[in-house]
């Protein structure tokens, strides 16, 4: 049996990790993105000097997440499209994700996913990268005297939206409970940084004719909203926006979502983004109605519920549930037990823990 049981969902936008715990789990988030740093000091202390933590990896120094547009935008990277599923940064991310989780040596059983409409595509090569090397790992974090070393002993991969399913139907400890929100015909809608998801349920089971309209590419919030804020920002800011990138974008609707304070500020000159966010996040329910809810699904007719799911379902969730036209089709995850304290962005890396769970027990 595998020292630790892992699901990451590292998506275009972010990576989520969950870690199993002897209660519960343990999680890590940060934004998809890197940077190269040198990591070097003058060893003047917090006082004088910046300071932020860096990972070695592959022979070279990064800086991740929000340290990027903090510490160096410079050889900026991040990676978006079908070809980024099982390459090297992928695996960084992924790695990242478990070290920082607190994993230093042993094996790791590890769920990871991929949009379902390149599932068939692209869950072999996954598997078979990720097993490179006897599925060996090394990466080092600051302050790390040696290199950690894991090893994945077992991989496997879902499509994105049924891990998110899961987390209906399993609780923590990977138990079956009472799926009454999956019972019927059911649509689960994956809002991703690059992709939008849909997958159609029957009864809690993947309906395979549904698959050609499973993955819309360049149909998330990168095009639909961070992009579009950004060229209005930067046209309202003018020079001294110049260097601003969509992580600024995306780390202020993230801190704004918690906070309520959406004002990016730039060389002392303040834009208050809720307005235009407001405006974008409508604009995108209405492409989503108008392209998906009504043009692939017939405004769901014959559908019991609809499951928003991913890092966007926040975003435009009170757009969709206020149109009239689809009633009361958009479920409530607040009001069952096993997903009332699971972040929408999070659904898809903890149903694949529940899901490991539940193998292991059998199931």
């Amino acid at each position: 049996m595998s020292d630790y049981i892992a699901s990451v969902d590292a998506g275009n936008g972010g990576t989520n990790a969950v870690l199993a715990q002897s209660k519960g789990y343990k999680s890590f988030y940060e934004p998809s993105v890197r940077a190269a740093a040198t990591g070097e000091t003058l060893g003047l202390g917090k006082t004088w000097e910046l300071e932020y933590d860096y990972v070695d990896w592959g022979g070279h120094r990064y800086v991740t997440g929000d340290d990027v547009i903090r510490v160096s935008r410079r050889q900026l990277e991040r990676h978006m499209g079908a070809n980024r599923y099982g390459n090297e940064f992928h695996q960084m991310l992924v790695a990242h994700a478990l070290a920082r989780l607190g994993i230093k040596s042993g094996t790791v059983n590890l769920t990871l996913f991929t949009p379902p409409g390149l599932y068939n595509d692209l869950k072999a090569f996954i598997k078979e990268r990720f097993s490179q090397r006897g599925g060996k790992v090394e990466i080092g974090l600051k302050g790390d005297k040696k290199p950690r070393k894991f090893q994945y002993d077992q991989i496997t991969v879902w499509p994105e939206g049924l891990g998110a399913a899961a987390c209906f139907a399993l609780d923590d400890k990977g138990d079956e409970t009472s799926a009454d929100a999956l019972e019927g015909e059911v649509v689960i809608l994956d809002f991703g940084a690059h992709t939008l998801d849909a997958i159609q349920l029957s009864n809690g089971n993947f309906n395979a004719e549904s698959l050609q309209h499973a993955t819309w590419e360049a149909g998330g919030v990168h095009v639909h909203i961070r992009e579009p804020l950004l060229r209005v920002v930067k046209k309202q800011l003018g020079d001294d926006a110049h260097n601003l990138t969509v992580d600024d974008i995306d780390r202020i609707i993230r801190l704004g979502s918690v906070s309520g304070d959406y004002v990016l500020t730039v060389a002392g000159l303040d834009a208050d983004l809720k307005p235009l966010l407001d405006r974008y996040c409508e604009r995108y329910a209405e492409w989503v109605s108008n392209n998906i809810a009504d043009g692939v699904f017939d405004g769901f007719r014959g559908i019991k519920s609809v499951i928003l799911v991913g890092g966007g379902a926040g975003l435009i969730e009170p757009y969709l549930s206020k149109q009239t036209w689809y009633g009361n089709k958009i479920l409530d995850r607040k009001a069952h037990k096993t997903t009332q304290d699971v972040h929408p962005v999070d659904m898809n890396a903890v149903g694949g823990l529940r899901l490991a769970l539940h193998r292991l027990k059998g199931g």
